[in-house]
Protein backbone atom coordinates (compact mmCIF):
# COMPACT_ATOMS: atom_id res chain seq x y z
CA UNK A 1 0.00 0.00 0.00
CA UNK A 2 2.58 2.61 0.74
CA UNK A 3 4.77 1.62 -2.33
CA UNK A 4 1.39 2.57 -4.41
CA UNK A 5 1.01 6.01 -2.48
CA UNK A 6 4.74 6.43 -3.24
CA UNK A 7 4.89 5.46 -6.54
CA UNK A 8 1.62 7.38 -7.50
CA UNK A 9 1.10 5.56 -10.58
CA UNK A 10 -2.26 3.17 -11.07
CA UNK A 11 -1.58 -1.04 -10.16
CA UNK A 12 -4.04 -3.12 -11.75
CA UNK A 13 -5.40 -6.19 -10.24
CA UNK A 14 -6.65 -8.98 -11.96
CA UNK A 15 -7.94 -12.36 -10.61
CA UNK A 16 -10.16 -14.75 -9.75
CA UNK A 17 -11.67 -16.00 -6.23
CA UNK A 18 -14.26 -19.05 -5.32
CA UNK A 19 -17.46 -18.62 -4.06
CA UNK A 20 -18.48 -22.01 -3.80
CA UNK A 21 -18.46 -21.78 0.45
CA UNK A 22 -19.92 -18.54 0.30
CA UNK A 23 -23.33 -19.45 -1.28
CA UNK A 24 -23.28 -22.87 0.38
CA UNK A 25 -25.94 -22.49 2.62
CA UNK A 26 -28.14 -20.29 0.00
CA UNK A 27 -29.49 -22.88 -2.75
CA UNK A 28 -31.19 -20.51 -5.11
CA UNK A 29 -27.84 -18.77 -6.39
CA UNK A 30 -24.58 -20.94 -7.40
CA UNK A 31 -21.77 -19.82 -8.87
CA UNK A 32 -20.97 -22.04 -11.72
CA UNK A 33 -17.55 -20.49 -12.14
CA UNK A 34 -15.12 -18.21 -9.98
CA UNK A 35 -15.85 -14.57 -9.28
CA UNK A 36 -13.30 -12.69 -12.22
CA UNK A 37 -11.95 -9.20 -11.19
CA UNK A 38 -10.14 -6.59 -13.06
CA UNK A 39 -9.41 -3.59 -10.86
CA UNK A 40 -7.36 -0.20 -11.00
CA UNK A 41 -5.91 0.99 -7.50
CA UNK A 42 -4.89 4.73 -7.86
CA UNK A 43 -3.60 6.43 -5.15
CA UNK A 44 -4.06 10.26 -4.19
CA UNK A 45 -2.70 11.43 -0.97
CA UNK A 46 -3.74 9.15 1.97
CA UNK A 47 -6.22 7.67 -0.09
CA UNK A 48 -6.38 4.72 -2.32
CA UNK A 49 -9.17 4.53 -4.73
CA UNK A 50 -10.24 1.62 -6.49
CA UNK A 51 -12.62 0.71 -9.02
CA UNK A 52 -13.20 -1.59 -11.81
CA UNK A 53 -16.03 -4.67 -13.03
CA UNK A 54 -16.67 -8.18 -11.59
CA UNK A 55 -17.98 -10.93 -13.45
CA UNK A 56 -19.37 -14.52 -12.33
CA UNK A 57 -21.65 -16.95 -13.92
CA UNK A 58 -24.18 -17.83 -11.54
CA UNK A 59 -27.16 -20.28 -11.44
CA UNK A 60 -30.57 -19.13 -10.15
CA UNK A 61 -34.12 -19.48 -9.86
CA UNK A 62 -36.68 -17.52 -11.09
CA UNK A 63 -38.91 -15.66 -8.95
CA UNK A 64 -41.93 -16.52 -10.55
CA UNK A 65 -41.92 -19.89 -12.21
CA UNK A 66 -39.04 -21.24 -9.90
CA UNK A 67 -37.21 -22.41 -13.41
CA UNK A 68 -33.28 -22.49 -13.27
CA UNK A 69 -31.56 -19.15 -15.12
CA UNK A 70 -27.81 -19.30 -16.16
CA UNK A 71 -26.70 -15.86 -16.50
CA UNK A 72 -23.11 -14.05 -16.17
CA UNK A 73 -23.66 -11.46 -13.95
CA UNK A 74 -21.42 -8.03 -14.40
CA UNK A 75 -21.04 -5.63 -11.45
CA UNK A 76 -18.78 -2.50 -11.31
CA UNK A 77 -17.14 -2.53 -8.25
CA UNK A 78 -15.60 1.12 -6.55
CA UNK A 79 -14.87 1.23 -3.23
CA UNK A 80 -12.33 3.85 -1.28
CA UNK A 81 -9.92 3.58 1.44
CA UNK A 82 -8.01 6.17 3.76
CA UNK A 83 -3.84 5.04 5.01
CA UNK A 84 -4.26 6.28 8.83
CA UNK A 85 -1.85 5.85 11.15
CA UNK A 86 -3.13 5.11 14.67
CA UNK A 87 -6.31 4.03 16.17
CA UNK A 88 -7.04 7.66 17.06
CA UNK A 89 -7.58 8.35 13.61
CA UNK A 90 -9.16 5.69 12.62
CA UNK A 91 -12.36 6.39 14.82
CA UNK A 92 -12.16 10.19 13.23
CA UNK A 93 -11.94 8.21 9.68
CA UNK A 94 -15.49 6.19 10.63
CA UNK A 95 -17.86 8.77 9.62
CA UNK A 96 -16.54 9.42 5.89
CA UNK A 97 -17.55 7.40 3.25
CA UNK A 98 -13.57 5.73 2.80
CA UNK A 99 -12.58 2.62 4.69
CA UNK A 100 -9.64 3.11 7.15
CA UNK A 101 -6.75 1.07 6.71
CA UNK A 102 -3.73 0.46 9.01
CA UNK A 103 -1.96 -2.75 7.56
CA UNK A 104 0.80 -2.68 4.41
CA UNK A 105 -1.53 -4.77 2.16
CA UNK A 106 -5.09 -4.53 1.72
CA UNK A 107 -7.35 -7.29 1.43
CA UNK A 108 -9.86 -6.84 -1.48
CA UNK A 109 -11.61 -10.16 -1.44
CA UNK A 110 -13.89 -9.82 1.57
CA UNK A 111 -14.65 -6.01 -0.39
CA UNK A 112 -15.12 -7.83 -3.91
CA UNK A 113 -17.40 -10.39 -2.60
CA UNK A 114 -19.44 -8.23 -0.47
CA UNK A 115 -19.99 -6.15 -3.57
CA UNK A 116 -21.07 -8.70 -5.84
CA UNK A 117 -23.56 -10.45 -3.31
CA UNK A 118 -25.19 -7.08 -2.78
CA UNK A 119 -25.58 -6.72 -6.51
CA UNK A 120 -27.12 -10.16 -7.06
CA UNK A 121 -30.99 -9.45 -8.44
CA UNK A 122 -33.17 -9.70 -5.47
CA UNK A 123 -35.91 -11.36 -7.43
CA UNK A 124 -34.43 -12.70 -10.76
CA UNK A 125 -36.55 -13.41 -13.62
CA UNK A 126 -35.83 -15.66 -16.59
CA UNK A 127 -37.59 -13.12 -18.73
CA UNK A 128 -39.69 -9.55 -17.83
CA UNK A 129 -42.40 -11.60 -19.59
CA UNK A 130 -42.70 -14.51 -17.14
CA UNK A 131 -46.16 -15.73 -16.55
CA UNK A 132 -45.10 -17.60 -13.30
CA UNK A 133 -46.94 -20.35 -11.60
CA UNK A 134 -50.75 -21.09 -11.99
CA UNK A 135 -51.94 -19.79 -7.79
CA UNK A 136 -54.04 -23.33 -7.70
CA UNK A 137 -53.07 -25.69 -9.58
CA UNK A 138 -49.03 -25.02 -10.08
CA UNK A 139 -48.59 -25.24 -13.43
CA UNK A 140 -45.74 -23.29 -15.23
CA UNK A 141 -48.13 -20.72 -17.05
CA UNK A 142 -44.92 -20.08 -19.62
CA UNK A 143 -45.28 -23.55 -20.94
CA UNK A 144 -49.27 -24.20 -20.91
CA UNK A 145 -52.08 -22.56 -19.46
CA UNK A 146 -54.63 -24.49 -17.22
CA UNK A 147 -58.35 -24.24 -16.62
CA UNK A 148 -58.24 -22.94 -13.32
CA UNK A 149 -60.26 -19.84 -11.85
CA UNK A 150 -58.01 -17.33 -10.57
CA UNK A 151 -60.25 -14.67 -10.12
CA UNK A 152 -60.70 -13.71 -6.71
CA UNK A 153 -63.68 -12.14 -5.44
CA UNK A 154 -63.17 -9.71 -2.11
CA UNK A 155 -65.21 -11.15 0.24
CA UNK A 156 -66.83 -8.28 1.38
CA UNK A 157 -68.34 -7.98 -2.01
CA UNK A 158 -68.90 -11.45 -2.60
CA UNK A 159 -72.70 -11.11 -1.54
CA UNK A 160 -72.79 -8.67 -4.33
CA UNK A 161 -71.42 -10.57 -7.15
CA UNK A 162 -75.05 -11.80 -7.74
CA UNK A 163 -76.87 -8.82 -8.08
CA UNK A 164 -76.97 -8.03 -11.83
CA UNK A 165 -77.51 -11.78 -12.53
CA UNK A 166 -80.94 -11.80 -10.60
CA UNK A 167 -82.06 -8.28 -12.27
CA UNK A 168 -81.89 -9.70 -15.72
CA UNK A 169 -83.83 -13.12 -15.10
Amino acid sequence: MQELVSRQEPASLQGTLIMTELFRDHPEYRPLSPLQYDLTAVAADDRILVTGRLGCDMRMQCSRCLDTIEETIHVPFEEQFRVVKDEDEEASVEEEEAVPVTEERIDLAPYVMEEFVVQLPYAPLCSDDCKGLCPECGTNLNEQSCGCNTEKVDPRMAALQDWFKSQKE
